[in-house]
């Protein structure tokens, strides 16, 4: 059974050990590998590779003296490089330590926290405990997630990287089973928690975007595909004010009226929009979109606060469904 001192040794971060090493060179004495690594309890193997490392990836002037069969410095070293850190970066690093929170749970918890936890430990001991003590000053709300096993992700996202065909079931809202789908996969992206692809839908020859939590059976295909020289991920998913798929081009404006001015005003609700103060203090917001379906949602999430003005396409789709609900409760 490994005593306590051993099980510590494991656990010590490579840039730990390297520091004992540094003092040890510093120290003189011609330290080996044999030596050094009964004092830091690890293997010869492990003390080897953290010279090499320091040797050839920090530039130190480490070198071995067959004649005292041990490492010295060939001139003086005042301190062990550190990883430079600005205040920016930690925050941004602790932001991504904490928005790990939305995770957990699910399948990717385990090796997200694992990778992150990999970095935290090459940094040195004062930034890491910066690190944690800024990471509970911050905290994340999140959305519902999708009920999504890691392998339909990861082979989702192996086949957009390769440019493979892929073939699935996939069931669809309100559907008795699901039905096989073959496409190309353009592209892989999280909105609001859940996970979407993006691909070229063979038997519908169009676009269409998938729910991955709706997908199953997962089979790359020996077919490759070329990925086609005006598609861009941005420029699709901005067409949309959420997640649909483009179906046109419209030209929207919706009414604000006084109570969500302010509300409205402050928020950034899609990169094409333009905001227009009226004479009456209302607003009149624009939007470029490829699809008309979700902000008729977003304008009924608001009643008689939000009006859709134009196109009439728009307005239609809103009355609709407006007079769906009252049918619903009369």
């Amino acid at each position: 059974m490994d005593s306590p001192s051993r099980i510590h040794s494991l656990k010590r971060p490579a840039i730990e050990r390297m520091l004992l090493i540094h003092k040890a060179l510093q120290r003189g004495g011609f330290p080996n590998c044999s030596k050094l690594a009964l004092e830091l309890e690890v293997s010869s193997k492990t003390i080897s590779r953290d010279v090499d490392f320091m040797r050839d990836r920090m530039l130190l002037p480490i070198e071995y003296e067959p004649s005292n069969h041990g490492y010295c410095y060939t001139r003086e070293v005042e301190s062990l490089p550190t990883i430079d850190i600005s205040e920016g970066e930690l925050l941004a690093l602790s932001i991504a330590r904490k928005a790990l929170d939305h995770y957990k749970g699910t399948p990717f918890e385990k090796p997200l926290a694992n990778a992150l936890n990999k970095l935290s430990a090459s940094l040195p001991d004062t930034i890491t405990a910066n690190l944690s003590e800024l990471s509970e000053t911050i905290s994340f709300k999140h959305g519902q997630l999708s009920n999504l096993d890691e392998s339909t992700l990861r082979q989702a996202i192996k086949a957009a990287l390769e440019k493979r065909v892929l073939k699935f079931q996939y069931k669809k809202p309100g559907s008795s089973g699901a039905e096989q789908r073959i496409a190309n996969p353009y592209h892989v992206t999280n909105y609001l928690g859940k996970w979407y692809l993006i691909a070229w839908d063979h038997a519908r020859e169009a676009m269409r975007t998938f729910l991955l939590a709706r997908a199953s059976q997962l089979e790359l295909q020996p077919e490759n595909f070329d990925l086609p020289a005006d598609f861009s991920a941005d420029d699709y998913l901005w067409s949309s004010f959420g997640i649909w798929s483009k179906s046109g081009d419209y030209e929207v404006a919706i009414r604000i009226r006084h109570s969500l001015v302010d509300y409205v005003s402050e928020n950034i609700w899609h990169p094409t929009q333009t905001i227009e103060t009226q004479s009456d203090g209302c607003l009149t917001l624009r939007f470029k979109l490829g699809s008309l379906e979700e902000i008729a949602q977003w304008i009924l999430s608001w009643g008689k606060q939000v009006e859709a003005l134009e196109p009439q396409e728009l307005r239609n789709l809103v009355r609709k469904q407006a007079q769906s609900v009252v049918d619903l409760y009369e």
